[in-house]
Order: C-alpha cells, then structure tokens, then sequence
C-alpha cells in the first residue's frame, strides 16, 4: 500500500508498506513485512496550554518477522520486530515557575523499540483459554535509556468456559516496571490485575453480562503527576458493570 500526506506545516510525505507470506503446509505459515510512517503533531500537541509549538513530526518504520502454526484444536504464533522513530512525540516534564506540575511534549530524536510476541491457544469442548506474552526494549538511542512509560514485558491469560446458555471466564495481565521521566530515575512498579466475567444468553436476542474488573482491588499507576511531590494518577478499582444486551437480526 502506498499513501501521500500533504501537510501544510510539514510539508509532503509518501509513505507505504509491503508483507510477504508463505504457506509450507496447511499448518505453518511465516510472514514478513515492513512499513513506514508519517505522523504530524496533534491540536494538543502543538497549541495546549503547556503545549510546544516547536514539535517536529514523527516519522518511522517498522519490519516484522512472524511464524505461526495452527492445529485442529491449538495455535501459536511468535514475531519479532523493530521500530525505528525519528522525531518522537513524548510527553516530559516541563516545570515553569508559575506551574512547577507542567508537562510539555518535547521530541525524542532517535528511538528504537525492538520486540518479540508469543502467543499460543486452544478451543475445545466449550473451553477457550489463550495466553500472550510480548518483551520489548523500548530505547532513547541518544541516552541509552528506556522510553519513559513503557514497560519491558507483559503477560497476558484469558480462560473462558461456555456452558449451555452461560459462559464464565477470567483474565489475568501482568505488566513489569517502567520509567516516568527520560532520565529513568523515578520507577513504577509493575502490576498484576485478575479480571472475571459472566454472561448469560436467556432469551433468543437478549444477553446480561456482570463484567468485574480488578478484583483483587490492586493499587497501581502507569503514569505519575508530580515526581517531586509523589503523585500518581492511581488506576481504577474494584469495578463491577452489569450490562444487558438485544441483538437485531
């Protein structure tokens, strides 16, 4: 696929992608593919309070290498793939005098995000359980540091039974530590939250759903406000929503 922007400040740019696939069986496949991008600043970006006007925009491109297998009952797949970015788009903090919490969006000049994904399923007699499993080396290539934000690894299981006219299930994610500043000095700690649902069809059309998340009522944060103060935007909570649902045919 090939695409062209023409943007009023930054100007024309062509992007595209290419992917590649071969079958050696009916079972394994391997898949290769490359692609760019192009992605000018946001309104926010460019004209928030505490935004930056400055802010180049963000080109990259990515190549990927996958090889799957698929069975009568289970599946895996595994890829590995590299993320290069120029121009970044990061939000930082900024502190002025007048607002010592301001965060600005500043450029990352190089960046580089290698990764690797494994996922492995199966389906069978009502049972459905899949699990995901994706290391990354999020990196600043000017400091050597990891891009703030973004955690190395995350772990993700998801078992469902279905019963009848009722269906059960659960998930876990499981993400590791990460940075809130470029310098990688203030650390979040990494989190583990258990999910459950229910649902139960009990008409032709009709569905009711109790959907609980965060059960174990895990504290945690992604992202911090204020380091020098120690304020964390706190994630949500034990959560529970009930939901009923018509289909029209």
């Amino acid at each position: 696929s090939l695409r062209g922007d023409d943007n009023e400040a930054y100007g024309k740019n062509e992007t595209g992608s290419i992917a590649l696939g071969h079958a050696f069986d009916r079972s394994h496949r391997v898949r290769l593919s490359y692609g760019t991008a192009f992605r000018a600043p946001t309104f926010n970006d460019l004209y928030f309070p505490g935004a930056n006007p400055d802010l180049e925009a963000e080109e990259s491109a990515t190549v990927e290498v996958g090889f799957s297998g698929h069975y009568q009952y289970w599946f895996w797949d595994t890829a590995v793939f590299q993320l290069d970015v120029d121009n970044l788009i990061a939000w930082q903090p900024a502190p002025t005098p007048s607002d010592p919490f301001n965060w600005s969006p500043m450029n990352v000049n190089e960046a580089r995000i290698r990764g690797l994904e494994l996922s492995a399923g199966f389906e069978r007699d009502g049972w459905r359980g899949d699990a995901a499993l994706t290391l990354l080396d999020p990196e600043n290539r000017e400091t050597g540091n990891r891009l703030q934000r973004r955690s190395d690894k995350t772990l993700r299981l998801d078992l469902s039974k279905q019963v009848g006219n009722w269906d059960f299930g659960g998930t876990v994610v499981a993400e590791g530590y990460r940075y809130d500043d470029a310098s990688n000095d203030d650390r979040l700690s990494g989190f583990a939250t258990l999910d459950l649902r229910a649902g139960w069809r009990f008409a032709k059309d009709w569905t009711t759903r109790l959907t609980v998340a965060n059960v174990l009522d895990k504290e945690y944060s992604t992202a911090r406000y204020s380091s020098s103060q120690d304020l964390d935007y706190i994630a949500a909570g034990r959560t529970a929503m009930l939901t009923v649902r018509y289909d029209i045919r």
